[in-house]
């Protein structure tokens, strides 16, 4: 790769990295004051947890579609029209006048972010050499946590001192920058679709609506893909119940201020983004010994994060409590560079967004829309602490999927 084409990478991954940050802090704002909106509106809490679901359940609908586009038209036209999309939709939430209509608008943020995961994978893995694929998806995966601790501390500080309605704002104009900027990157050109075959295509058109149905059939039968998008599902569900009932869980069971609640979460998702590189840049040296080293990593650092997790949620100590989340945090994002790098090398080119869309249709539906809501009413009966403890059994369960997809990913990937 020559120094131009390489400053151009870096300044592709740059616009990528920062945009997905944005991403998640207009995605996870919201948790530093559900109490907030509890208190003003009397919402109860699976209320609370659909403010954060039904994002995640529009990603969900709308994604393969969206990817479909993504990956058959232009991935930086996407890219600008869905953060452009997203961004307006977050700052129309700040002018929610009752609860149905900041459920609206939040609805629309989801539509606006379903299919940037899969555009960013696509054109990460077109921009970097394969050696290298994982490093760099670890490098883009942390900015998602990063994203989500300013996201959750600042809003949790402007809230508490201007109202909630205002951190909406802070966080919907630089999405909006950024999104004017992908339209001058250089995008890669539409890739053939290609059958069982890999050296004859699958329609002489590439866009052909036959080729595109044929290229996701062939894409559903491979095995490795539903071990691992059921395991990223699981993982993603514990993350994102975490993540969004975390500051209230300090609230309530630690007695902490909203202020200081927040930024504790905040600092924690802040914490974190160390896993996703570490996933990559590890994940690619033990894939080299090892050809089952993607998966055989993810297993053991899920289980560990598992583990932790469960002595976090035993503590009444808090540091001992905030020590065990950390390292849970860390660890539960390791799998994400190497998990996503196991997609990518299992499908043809021309269908990467498409088989990663439906990584996100999965993760979104069956974890991130559905564990926040099902944690939310299991708090309402037994309470928020209890309701917290399904989340280690949930990662076990991740652990056993990706051991058992070991013998199936070496037979795919050839």
């Amino acid at each position: 790769m020559s120094k131009t084409a390489k400053n151009s990478a870096y300044y592709v991954l740059s616009l990528i990295c920062i945009l997905y940050m944005f991403d998640y802090a207009d995605r996870l704002v919201i948790t530093s004051f559900l109490d907030s909106i509890k208190r003003e509106w009397n919402v109860n809490d699976t209320q609370l947890g659909m403010l954060t679901g039904i994002v995640n359940l529009f990603v969900a609908i709308f994604v393969l579609p969206m990817s479909i586009l993504v990956d058959r038209w232009s991935r930086k036209k996407m890219i600008a029209i869905m953060a452009l999309f997203w961004s307006f939709a977050s700052l129309a939430c700040a002018f929610a006048i009752n609860y149905k209509q900041l459920l609206i608008f939040r609805a629309f943020t989801g539509l606006g972010e379903a299919a940037y995961a899969s555009a960013a994978v696509a054109l990460i893995s077109k921009t970097f050499p394969r050696k290298n694929r994982a490093r760099h998806i670890g490098i883009y995966n942390a900015a998602a946590p990063l994203g989500a601790g300013l996201g959750i501390m600042i809003g949790g500080q402007i809230a508490a001192s201007f109202g909630w309605r205002y951190s909406f704002g802070l966080v919907a104009f630089p999405g909006m920058i950024l999104a004017l900027l992908f339209f001058t990157i250089r995008d890669y050109s539409t890739l053939p679709l290609e059958d069982d075959n890999p050296d004859d295509l699958a329609d002489s058109k590439p866009n052909s609506f036959g080729g595109i149905i044929r290229s996701i059939n062939n894409l559903l039968h491979i095995k490795t893909l539903w071990y691992v998008y059921l395991a990223y599902a699981l993982i993603i569900g514990v993350n994102t119940a975490m993540l969004d009932w975390s500051t209230m869980y300090f609230t309530r069971y630690f007695g902490l201020t909203q202020k200081l609640a927040s930024t504790i979460s905040g600092g924690l998702a802040i914490s974190i983004l160390v896993g996703a590189p570490i996933g990559g840049i590890v994940g690619d040296k033990l894939n080299r010994k090892y050809k089952n080293a993607y998966l055989l990593f993810s297993a053991l650092t899920t289980f560990m994060a598992a583990i932790a997790l469960a002595f976090a949620l035993l503590s009444n100590d808090l540091t001992v409590s905030l020590i065990c989340f950390g390292l849970f945090g860390i660890f539960s994002v390791i799998y994400l560079a190497p998990i996503t790098t196991v997609i990518q090398n299992v499908v043809q080119p021309g269908m990467r967004a498409v088989a990663f869309g439906f990584n996100v249709l999965f993760m979104n539906l069956l974890g991130a829309f559905l564990f926040p809501i099902v944690i939310g009413k299991i708090s309402d009966f037994v309470g928020l602490q209890r309701s917290l403890f399904l989340l280690p059994v949930l990662m076990l369960m991740a652990v056993m999927l990706f051991v058992g997809c070991l013998k199936q990913y070496c037979k795919d990937k050839k």
